[in-house]
This record gives C-alpha cells, sequence and structure tokens, in this order.
C-alpha cells in the first residue's frame, strides 16, 4: 500500500512540476510580449515628444539650420532618458541618443521642395518587425497641426552621418511610393498613405528595420 501510495505521489508531483512549467513558459512570453507592446508605445511617444518640441521652439521660423542630435539635447528637445548625462553638453550628429529597443535615433534638418532647412527628419533603427509594423500603421496625423511630410520604413546603416542623414531625406524626396520590401514611402494624402496598411507595413519590415520621419 505504501509503494502505491508513493507511486502516486511521484506522478502527482511530476504533475504539479509540469503544471508549473506551462505557467512559467506562459508567462515568459506573455511577459515577453507585454514588455515589447510597451517599448513599442514609448518609440512613438518619445517620437510625438520630440517632434512636439521642435516644432514649438521653431514655431516662429521654420528654419532647422543646425538642428541635430547634439543641438537637440542641448535645447531639451529630446527626453533626458534617451542619452548619456556625459553627452547632455556634446555637438554634432554623432551624439548618441537611444530609442526604447536600445537602437539609435536620429535628428537632423533637411531641405524641404526649393526651401532650406526648412524641414527635419527623425530616424530610429534595430526596430523589431511587430514594432516596425505597430508603428507603420500608428496615425502620425498628416496636417499642418504635426506637419508631417512623409514616413519611410528602411534598414538603416547603425552609424549615421550629417551626410548619411542628407541622403535619408533625399532618398525620401525622389523614391516616390516605392512598394518594395524595407523601402515603402507613405505620403499624407498619396495613394500609399499615412497609415501605412497593415499588407504595406508587413512587407515593408524585416527582422529588423528602420524608420524615418519627415517633418516640416
Amino acid at each position: 500500500m505504501r509503494v502505491n501510495e508513493q507511486g502516486r505521489s511521484m506522478i502527482e508531483m511530476l504533475g504539479v512540476l509540469a503544471i508549473v512549467g506551462v505557467l512559467s513558459v506562459g508567462g515568459i512570453a506573455g511577459y515577453s510580449k507585454a514588455m515589447a507592446k510597451f517599448k513599442t508605445n514609448k518609440v512613438i511617444d518619445q517620437i510625438n515628444t520630440i517632434s512636439t518640441n521642435v516644432r514649438t521652439l521653431y514655431s516662429s521660423q521654420r528654419n532647422y539650420g543646425g538642428l541635430n542630435n547634439g543641438t537637440a539635447i542641448r535645447m531639451a528637445l529630446i527626453p533626458s532618458e534617451m542619452y548619456a548625462a556625459s553627452n547632455k553638453s556634446a555637438s554634432g550628429s554623432g551624439v548618441e541618443v537611444t530609442n526604447a529597443f536600445g537602437g539609435n535615433l536620429y535628428i537632423h534638418s533637411v531641405n524641404q521642395g526649393t526651401g532650406t532647412d526648412n524641414a527635419y527628419i527623425i530616424a530610429v533603427d534595430a526596430l523589431p518587425k511587430t514594432a516596425c509594423v505597430s508603428i507603420a500603421t500608428t496615425d502620425w496625423g498628416g496636417d499642418s497641426g504635426s506637419g508631417l511630410v512623409a514616413m519611410q520604413i528602411k534598414t538603416l546603416g547603425g552609424d549615421e552621418t550629417a551626410d548619411s542623414l542628407t541622403d535619408l531625406n533625399e532618398d525620401i524626396d525622389t523614391s516616390g511610393t516605392v512598394a518594395a520590401a524595407g523601402n515603402v514611402i507613405a505620403v499624407p494624402g498619396s495613394d500609399t498613405t499615412t497609415p501605412l496598411s497593415i499588407a504595406n507595413a508587413e512587407m515593408a519590415c524585416g527582422d529588423l528595420n528602420g524608420v524615418v520621419w519627415k517633418f516640416q
């Protein structure tokens, strides 16, 4: 009888351990999804905050000449959580600013149309596909209030310079609405408009992607 009881106890214990294991795996998966969602929303908040700060500061002139990571930090346009304290007095485009996923964030003045430094781009890289899709399908606005000119899904180099950021702007201006993986450009009021459809976002976003916004 004791042998049978011991056998049942062992089986019951194994069953409990199996249940605990399943719950643990489910809990980890749920936590990972929740963290990914949190970081995605954080990136969206970061872009909105930075763009609002820039447009507020430059509201009287709309000339963004000299705007880059360094100047944006010094003028408190970028949340302090996104850069090291040692970068607070740094200058130039190469000053490191990180997004919620640990990738880079860049901001730089660019030209729009025939104007000079009358627009700026914000770019983030190293986004997981799920985050890229969520961000691409977010409504970033298309009126004068948002200032959005275009949004592009594009793999970035990971170490952008002033010249390469200018090239990103030229790519947005000249490529049109390119329906190719990793290079979908959405323009408010165009055929490929913002926000992107889920189908277009899925096509554009790979495993690690960048998103570029152009504001005026």
